[in-house]
């Protein structure tokens, strides 16, 4: 890792390695903007884990800027002592300390800012009901002013330098694009004219923190829109020699728009490094310029060859840093122990949701206080019920504790639902987390048994103070005729053979996660699903990008039809939505409707130990809610 840890100066700012945190959302603020405890830990964390550069998530610099329910606020000076005490922390561990500052524009709402959102042009997000209102030559140098006030702000808390927010479809984007910039005045029209309103506000932040004050501009190399309608690499180099020759000294560069949140925040389904190529290309037009690069990067030999190759000068982990705030510690020390981020994009749902954001592998985030495990008081003898994530994870917190922690697998496997889950090649996130569970165990004084099924008798002869049932869950199957010629879903990620005409019955995740995996394998796969629409119980950027592969593979979709009837070897027979009855042909049927909790069938005569259920064994969920439970069940109530 010798290209990592080499320093970075940049104007007066000295940064220890080119480990990036890049700014990232998170309702951590108070609902008036103000910093919190809570924030200044979740940094804190971060900045002692060994970062180099911290970037604050966005500020407003005015209140018609304010994206989110709970955003630090930059447009008043009361922020101040709030803001001074978060950049003193993050500095304290050894980080340098930016921070964003950026205005919404068309994306926010009133419910949010207080008034109609205001835009370049009276566009709306696609999705959105709010539309947004022109701004006026006032307004736009208002904003421009604004901008200006805040990085002396910035610079008045003890912040070592800015970032102005140029990309993600926020205002400074919306100029610069000609899909959101129709204008046919001064500012818009041209690519001249659609560069005036970035560059005044460059102008003005220079004027108000001087020369010598470093200035970062997150650039957008992609929109990603069809048909070429938006920003392109070839524009966005144009537009960054632009910036650079207008005083900015570093270059962030993303991708993706509001209406392409998927290439914004990848979910899993796409490749890791999504956007170096961007940086790449950027740093190309701008030799002499630092370039971040940014984008699911998650492997610390992926960010040490992005470096060694010259693609960029730096590298941004954002929701690698939200699973694990000790990742870059661990890369120079031992990579396998960080913890994966799976990119389920739950911390994203949240934030969408008006919510302070979250982590599937990680429940500590924003909880940071909460995170050092103390000693056990009381050493008990604990027998954990099933091996997938949540059982697992109880295993391993508790034998941190100091408990005596015995962890029971019916199967010859660790992982549950989580192993199958993680068989298609896309899925390689959800196997290093697996791995990662599995290497913890290892390394803990966790008893393994494997082919073990507990019974009560095993637990009458075991004789734990505490049990743990752990079972998870099974597929649901509906009574209806002809079901017990159907398989599940499990069963063809588990390698059972199916026919070359497949028809899955149930359209969530787990639906079409098989019909893809099926259609990668050349099979004719039709999706038939009781509501309206498919992949509903999805987040919102995993549904589009989902919904992209269905598209791309071939795959017949068939909303508002319930089915009613199997017929073995010819397909299924239901009712569409106006109450025609349809026969629908092929060879194999797949249920994936949903589970059903799989619980211990014990005699609880004479019990004399703790229980506790957790995960799908209490009720089926997401891996978020099971690793969350562990970890409240292993610190607090045993």
């Amino acid at each position: 890792m010798k290209h990592l840890i080499q320093p970075l100066f940049v104007k007066g700012m000295q940064l220890k390695n080119r480990f990036v945190m890049p700014p990232m959302a998170t309702n951590f603020a108070s609902e008036d903007g103000a910093v919190t405890n809570r924030m200044i830990r979740y940094y804190s964390e971060r900045a002692k884990g060994g970062v180099g550069l911290i970037i604050i998530e966005m500020t407003y610099p005015h209140i018609t800027g304010k994206a989110f329910p709970c955003m630090l606020g930059l447009d008043d000076d009361k922020f101040l002592p709030g803001l001074n005490e978060l950049a003193e922390a993050v500095k304290s561990y050894g980080a340098c300390a930016a921070i964003q500052i950026g205005h919404a524009g068309r994306q926010t709402s009133r419910g949010v800012c207080g008034r109609v959102p205001m835009a370049p042009s009276a566009i709306p997000l696609k999705g959105s009901a709010e539309l947004p209102r022109e701004m006026s030559i006032e307004e736009i140098q208002e904003i421009v002013r604004a901008f200006g006030s805040a990085a002396l702000r910035a610079k008045k808390a003890g912040f070592d330098a800015i970032e102005l927010h140029g990309t993600h479809g926020y205002l400074l984007n919306q100029f610069l694009s000609p899909y959101t910039n129709q204008r046919t005045d001064a500012y818009g029209g041209s690519f001249e004219n659609n560069l005036r309103f970035p560059l005044e506000v460059i102008q003005e932040v220079r004027a108000n923190v001087g020369e010598d004050y470093p200035l970062i501009f997150r650039l957008c190399g992609n929109e990603y829109l069809e048909e070429e309608q938006g920003i392109t690499l070839p524009l966005a180099k144009e537009i960054a020699l632009r910036l650079v020759e207008t005083g900015v000294d570093m270059l962030h560069v993303t991708g993706g728009t509001g209406e392409t949140g998927d290439h914004l925040i990848q979910p899993l389904y796409y490749d890791h490094g999504y956007n170096v190529y961007l940086a790449e290309g950027i740093k190309g037009a701008v030799a002499d310029i630092p370039v971040i690069a940014a984008g699911s990067i998650t492997d610390p030999l992926m960010i040490e060859e992005i470096l060694e190759k010259g693609k960029a000068d730096l590298v941004a982990v954002g929701r690698g840093l939200i699973a694990d705030a000790v990742f870059f510690k661990k890369s120079q020390e031992e990579p396998d122990e960080i913890r994966p981020c799976i990119r389920c994009n739950e911390c994203s749902r949240r934030l969408r949701g008006g919510f302070r954001i979250s982590c599937a592998v990680n429940p500590l985030v924003g909880d940071e206080a909460k995170g050092e495990l103390k000693p056990a008081t009381k050493r008990k003898r604990v027998l954990v019920a099933g091996a997938g994530p949540a059982g697992m994870e109880t295993a391993r917190i508790l034998a941190l504790s100091g408990h005596e922690v015995t962890l029971c697998e019916r199967s010859d496997s660790l992982g549950g639902l989580l192993r199958i889950a993680s068989v298609p090649s896309w899925k390689k996130d959800l196997l290093a987390l697996m791995g990662w569970l599995e290497r913890q165990l290892e390394r803990s004084e966790v008893i393994i048994r494997r082919n073990t099924e507990v019974t009560s008798e095993y637990i009458h002869e075991f004789n734990p103070d505490v049990l743990v049932v752990a079972t998870g869950s099974i597929p649901s199957k509906p009574n209806m005729p002809g079901v017990e010629s159907a398989m599940t879903a499990l069963e063809v990620f588990k390698g059972v053979a199916v026919g070359d005409r497949v028809i899955v019955c149930g359209g969530g995740l787990v639906g079409c996660e098989t019909a893809w995996y099926l259609a990668e394998q050349n099979k004719a796969v039709t999706i038939v699903e009781m509501l309206d629409d498919i992949a509903m119980d999805m987040e919102p950027r995993s549904k589009v990008a989902i919904l992209k592969k269905l598209n791309d593979q071939g795959i017949n979709i068939i909303c508002n039809f319930k089915v009613e009837s199997i017929v073995p070897g010819q397909g299924v027979i239901g009712i569409e939505k106006d109450g025609v009855k349809r026969e629908i042909s092929g060879e194999t049927v797949l249920l994936a409707l949903g589970f059903d909790p799989s619980r211990l069938s014990v005699d609880a005569k004479g019990k004399f130990y703790e229980t506790y259920v957790i995960g799908d064994a209490k009720e089926p969920r997401r891996i978020m809610d099971a690793i969350r439970e562990a970890n409240h069940i292993s610190r607090f109530e045993i």
